[in-house]
């Protein structure tokens, strides 16, 4: 039997749908856990090096004291899973990942650490080939959800985490490191954009 074709109403429903998400990205319904503890004037530099940066694209970076202490060489092989696991682990943060499929894996950070019911963060962890098919994962998941949502990569991983403000970003991703642990990519109206000054692959 023939496919029917969409009727014209839901064809421009659809594309008023896609162009939507594209202004404001896909809602997240997610609460952060708390970071306010994170001041980002103490952790960021304009890209000259400069303090008090304004926190927007290509004007901030991640300053070096961040990652003090931090191997942030780029890696090479193979990840799993576990990967992210270990590092926050020599954070003093205990996280195991769950089990979507064999390639895809959830990190839940809870909004508020003693009440589950609070609501949680997930970030998605996806096991790519290699570094080039996580680059390309993690650019063309951020594109698909939209502004506001963010991730990281690392070698052949890719995380994706859920829709929020570029400074509450930074700081989650600061509060636990994951800024020394994979490139932070974030996602703005018409493109996705990569905070220097933490761990970098190209």
């Amino acid at each position: 039997m023939a496919r029917l074709p969409w009727p014209r109403t839901s064809v421009f429903v659809a594309a008023i749908a896609v162009l939507a998400t594209g202004c404001v990205g896909l809602d997240a319904g997610v609460e952060y856990p708390d970071v306010s503890d994170i001041d980002l004037d103490d952790y960021l530099l304009t890209p000259e090096g400069d303090p008090n940066p304004s926190v927007a694209f290509g004007k901030v970076k991640i300053s070096p004291k961040v990652c003090e202490g931090i191997d942030t060489r780029m890696v090479t092989g193979p990840l799993d899973q576990e990967e992210l696991g270990r590092f926050l682990a020599t954070r003093g943060v205990e996280k195991k990942p769950k089990r979507a499929r064999d390639d895809l894996w959830w990190y839940e950070f809870l909004a508020e650490e003693n009440d589950p019911g609070e609501g949680s963060v997930r970030l998605r962890l996806a096991i790519l080939k290699d570094r080039n098919g996580a680059a390309k994962d993690l650019h063309d998941s951020l594109l698909q959800h939209g502004p506001g949502w963010w991730g990281l990569r690392r070698g052949n991983l890719a995380i994706l985490a859920p829709k929020t403000s570029l400074s509450e970003a930074l700081q989650f991703a600061i509060k636990y490191r994951l800024v020394c642990w994979g490139t932070f990519t974030y996602t703005g109206v018409d493109d996705v954009y990569v905070i220097s000054g933490g761990y970098s692959e190209f």
